[in-house]
């Protein structure tokens, strides 16, 4: 009798690279995940935080005033957008999006670690609506909702040109 070898499927190697950038978005995702559902169920909490941070803000604007007074017309309407933007309803709404986007980053993530190209694509969702939904929320014209977009462009576009590179050993 002739032993007959079957062929064996053999998994594809994942670069360490992969793995690492899985796992930092694992953990973003998830602390991320925990802090939307915060502020979806108690965005009074958010807004009283983000209030504290803006007075916090002012005084260093204050300062810039003292030695450039021509600006304090812009800082005016700067803090006078953010603080119009910061109400309950925006930050649920916005928490609402956050939520979404970062259970999409998370899943995409860990498919990704599979190897599997769909987690890629479910990923680049995720970004993409971090990056939309704070416009949505705040407004196009609102200081606020522009910070919050394009600080979630930066991170995440870095993060998806990261992964695009990696596409190849997925399947």
């Amino acid at each position: 009798m002739e032993h007959q070898e079957q062929p064996q499927h053999i998994a594809p190697k994942r670069p360490r690279f992969l793995t690492f950038l899985c796992y930092v978005t694992i953990f973003g995702s998830v602390y991320m995940l925990f802090s939307s559902f915060s502020g979806f169920f108690n965005p009074e909490s958010l807004t009283k935080n983000t209030t504290l941070a803006m007075e916090n803000w002012e005084l260093t604007v204050e300062k810039m005033i003292q030695r450039d007074p021509q600006l304090k017309s812009s800082m005016d309407r700067v803090l006078a957008d953010v603080y119009n933007a910061n109400t309950n309803s925006n930050m649920r709404d916005y928490s609402f999006f956050n939520v979404t986007c970062n259970l999409l980053t998370l899943i995409g993530a860990l498919l990704m670690l599979k190897l599997k190209k769909n987690g890629f694509r479910l990923y680049l969702l995720g970004i993409l609506i971090s990056f939309i939904s704070p416009l949505l929320v705040f407004g196009t014209d609102n200081l606020l909702g522009q910070a919050f977009s394009v600080y979630y462009a930066l991170s995440g576009g870095l993060f998806v040109l990261l992964y695009a590179i990696k596409l190849k050993f997925m399947e």
